[in-house]
């Protein structure tokens, strides 16, 4: 890849930060989770003088406090996913959660980086806006907060001053609200060509007391659907009801025609999502007691024998000061490397270190081809600059080797005929491995999607999953 030349800091505190983005101003880029910039790096579509990486700023806060769930900006997408205190607090956020991009980039994009990225199809912008969350923006100069539905202006354009950062998102707690999010799209892991989102609440007299549908892929921002939501409230949600105000919802849609669907086709999936996510919300909302069954544990499962289970600790940054940087961590030695600042993870470990069992695929995080484990948790390597990850743990697929042996999922992919062609094993098994340590009793199903965003070019996904089945029945003493 062609790289671009700019300057690379973290700072130390959030104050720090702030003085660098006010001294640059559109002249720097914040990197965050990265799985939005990177890309853009890469391509040479962003050219800034200065990336400010914020990872190690004090912003990834997650509690529930005066009926309202705080979100630090620097929260990850999977700790929306397995926190038990979000799922309780919002149920909409662990379900919109599951549907972001891919298992990599949940790993490292982040809540602040997403909103702050603004694409109209995202399905974090399309969930702050049907919840009327209040987002908290930090400048040099002071605080200020900002509505969701007033945050976005555009396609991929917000509020947000060059000088600014998004600190904490406020969402309004809706324990007793049915959530529900509907979504198509081309393949697993895209951007949507249509997503809904769709909330109700019934009183005791099972009447709607308050309904939310909001729209993305529709316009140049999230949209919220008011007049059917005010066709809804105080109405029997009967499923004519429901169906008259997908179709108001649908009607006040001019969604535009692009190089994939045309308009006309998305105004139609518009309506069809939105009367499955209402239903589904109401009847969520009829059955409250089922919190517990939505509630993912956030307690990590015990760690195996080959003792690769994540870190959830937060690791050092680097400092600009005159000390020498911490070494990579990689495959358990500790490398003195000498990095670039716009140089990726992938090209360290390639070209630098000659670690070729970390394959080279599509360069936007959406193959899984540059799958490694970073403290436990499968990224892109394509989409991480290596100086953001020094002194954290990578493992590539050669560190999997104990003794001289094979790992046993190593193994089962051998014995079920799960190798094929190669290209995409490394990350196949680095994905599949650092899912089973979470859930180690997984269904085929739920294997499944752990794996949607790892591309097999030969197309022998049965095999693949043939061979996570048997790993999983032999650590259960079954196989």
């Amino acid at each position: 890849m062609s790289e671009h030349p700019f300057e690379y800091v973290a700072p130390d505190t959030l104050e720090e930060a702030l003085a660098l983005l006010r001294a640059h101003g559109a002249e720097a880029k914040v990197l965050a989770g990265g799985q939005s910039l990177v890309p853009l790096l890469n391509y040479r579509l962003a050219r800034p003088r200065l990336v400010v990486d914020i990872t190690g700023l004090p912003l990834a806060h997650v509690r529930a406090e005066d009926g309202w769930l705080r979100v630090g900006g620097l929260a990850r997408h999977h700790e929306l996913e397995e926190f038990t205190a979000i799922a309780r607090a919002c149920p909409l956020l662990p379900e919109v959660a599951r549907l972001i991009g891919n298992i990599r980039v949940r790993s490292l994009g982040t809540v602040g980086g997403s909103l702050a990225h603004a694409d109209p199809a995202a399905e974090l912008p399309l969930a702050m806006v049907a919840l009327d969350a209040r987002l908290t923006l930090a400048s040099a100069s002071g605080r200020r907060t900002v509505a969701a539905r007033d945050f976005f202006t555009g396609y991929l354009s917000t509020v947000l001053g060059a000088d600014e950062l998004l600190t904490e998102i406020a969402v309004p707690v809706t324990r007793g609200m049915g959530w529900a999010v509907e979504e198509f799209a081309r393949r697993a892991g895209d951007f949507a060509v249509v997503a809904v989102a769709a909330g109700v609440s019934l009183d005791r007299r099972g009447r709607v007391d308050d309904a939310r549908v909001a729209f993305a892929g529709v316009a140049d921002r999230p949209v919220r659907a008011t007049a059917a939501e005010d066709a809804l409230r105080g109405q029997e949600p009967s499923a004519d009801r429901l169906a008259r105000v997908a179709e108001i919802a649908r009607d006040g849609l001019d969604p535009q025609s692009d190089a994939f669907v045309s308009g006309a086709y998305r105004r139609l999936l518009a309506g069809v999502l939105a009367r499955r996510a209402l239903g589904r919300a109401v009847a969520l909302s009829a059955a409250p007691s089922s919190e517990g069954a939505a509630v993912r544990a956030a307690a990590l499962p015990p760690q195996s024998s080959w003792g690769f289970a994540p870190s959830r600790e937060r690791f050092p940054r680097p400092r600009r000061g005159p000390s020498r940087p911490p070494p990579m961590m990689i495959n358990g030695r500790a490398r003195e490397v000498d990095v670039r600042p716009g140089e990726t993870l992938l090209e360290m470990l390639r070209d630098t270190l000659g670690i070729f069992d970390v394959k080279e695929g599509c360069g936007e995080g959406v193959c899984g081809a540059c799958t490694v484990l970073l403290d436990g948790r499968p990224v892109s390597s394509c989409l991480v600059l290596a100086a953001a990850v020094r002194g954290r743990a990578i493992r590539t697929v050669r560190g999997l080797e104990r003794d001289g042996a094979l790992h046993p999922l190593q193994e089962a992919f051998v014995r079920h005929g799960a190798v094929q062609c190669g290209f995409c094993t490394p990350g196949m098994l680095l994905t599949a491995l650092a899912f089973l340590e979470r859930h180690p009793r997984a269904s085929r199903d739920e294997v499944r999607g752990a794996l949607a965003g790892n591309l097999c070019r030969c197309t022998g996904y049965a095999k693949i999953l043939d061979a996570v089945q048997a790993y999983t029945r032999g650590h259960d003493g079954d196989g």
